[in-house]
């Protein structure tokens, strides 16, 4: 084995806390499993959509065990793009070329944007607070990960450290790519306000100035977000006052959106002014699928192709997705407000799976899972997936912490 890979060794905290977890629940039904970065209903089942269902219970084998092509089917690619950006995008966006691939899961779209616009020994900015699994990926690619800090005084976007890292990516690499996680930031639960997005803009339009700039937005959890992603996709309205020297790159997850996370699907979706660079990624993005994973789940591609592109079946889809973020949201602020009687500080939250408990004490962790609680430690406090609780679990889960922290 080449020295580059003798050291690589997955660190899989989460699903083993989460295997914990599980088991400990067998025993004990009081248990509470806040590890899962999947959403259960109030029972405790995986939530199931109906436009799952349907699929499953009227399969067409000869469609949904059959290969795909690398890309993805035209259905599937057609109906991601109107999902992220609007059913009219082709009008909003009528200077732009966009190119859509299918990838497995939002990871696989993470892992081909940086596969295919860095090179071995070149730099990616991500958030000093995130997945870690953005690591692992720049580090099988050989990229360098250099971090912003995520959060300003304010608790706004840190548009200075973004702009001060940016500025050193290019020195070291003529180029800048960064990563932002929204909305729904993991671990978090943050969401960008509008003057995030301006501020953004124009800080890379600054950056723009010397050099290329790649923008990566992750939207993995763009439809668990306010009012269903609606404030979002505002947002990426204002993405037309960058440069034409800023490409951005969305890395959606169907396999969040439609609760599908088993089946591993996603995209990676271009938007560009330039012509030339399209049809680029869309040769060069074929290349690398093909590849690595060949081609994605057909199973996958079929459910959300089918929702997408039948007007009855999207707008039940809508309903039942509603539905799905009140539901979350209750659990979140159930959560939050117990927090805040026990003065337990947590990240600015807005929307989302996640809530981040800022306390990072081995004792206080340990003392949790003695208490029957299962969260995730991350980075430099403790994760708590509301997405996989209860409400009443919640509450309790808060008074839990609550009780506990009063001793640190």
């Amino acid at each position: 084995m080449p020295k580059k890979n003798q050291n690589k060794k997955s660190v899989e905290n989460i699903l083993v806390i989460s295997s914990l977890a599980k088991k400990a629940k067998e025993k004990d039904a009081s248990v509470i499993n806040a590890t899962a970065g999947s959403y259960y209903d109030e029972s405790g089942n995986l939530k199931v959509f109906d436009c799952v269902k349907r699929v499953f219970d009227n399969p067409n084998y000869n469609t949904i065990l059959s290969y795909s092509n690398s890309k993805g089917t035209l259905g599937f690619m057609n109906g991601v793009e109107k999902w992220i950006l609007g059913e009219d995008y082709k009008e909003e966006y009528s200077n732009y070329y966009f190119k859509t691939i299918a990838t497995p899961g939002g990871t696989g779209a993470l892992s081909l944007s940086l596969g295919t616009y860095l090179e071995s020994g070149e730099g990616v900015m991500l958030p000093d607070i995130m997945w870690l699994t953005y690591l692992q990926i720049a580090n099988n690619l050989g990229i360098n990960a250099h971090t912003y800090k995520l959060f300003d005084e304010n608790n706004h976007l840190n548009l200075e450290s973004i702009y001060s890292e940016g500025l050193n990516l290019q020195e070291k690499y003529g180029k800048v790519c960064l990563l932002i996680n929204d909305p729904c930031h993991n671990p978090t639960g943050y969401s960008m306000s509008e003057n995030d997005y301006l501020g953004l803009i124009e800080v890379l339009n600054k950056l723009s100035l010397n050099s290329k700039v790649i923008l990566i937005l992750d939207i993995a959890y763009l439809d668990y977000s306010n009012n269903q992603g609606k404030k979002t996709r505002e947002h990426f309205r204002l993405l037309k006052k960058l440069s034409s020297n800023v490409m951005v790159l969305f890395a959606f997850s169907a396999s969040k959106t439609f609760g599908i996370y088993g089946l591993r699907l996603g995209a990676l979706m271009q938007m560009t002014k330039d012509e030339k660079e399209s049809q680029l990624f869309e040769n060069a993005s074929a290349y690398f699928a093909r590849s690595t994973w060949s081609n994605t789940s057909h199973l996958g591609m079929e459910i959300v192709e089918s929702t997408l592109n039948n007007a009855s079946l999207k707008e039940k889809f809508v309903v039942e997705l509603k539905k799905t973020c009140e539901d979350l949201e209750k659990r979140a602020y159930l959560l939050i407000d117990e927090l805040k009687k026990y003065n337990v500080p947590f990240a600015p939250y807005h929307n989302g799976f996640f809530v981040l408990l800022l306390v990072n004490n081995p004792a206080f962790e340990k003392e949790l899972e003695e208490a029957g609680v299962y969260g995730c430690h991350f980075g430099n406090g403790y994760r708590i997936a509301v997405a996989s609780i209860s409400q009443e679990e919640a509450v309790r889960l808060g008074e839990i912490v609550g009780k506990i922290y009063q001793n640190y």
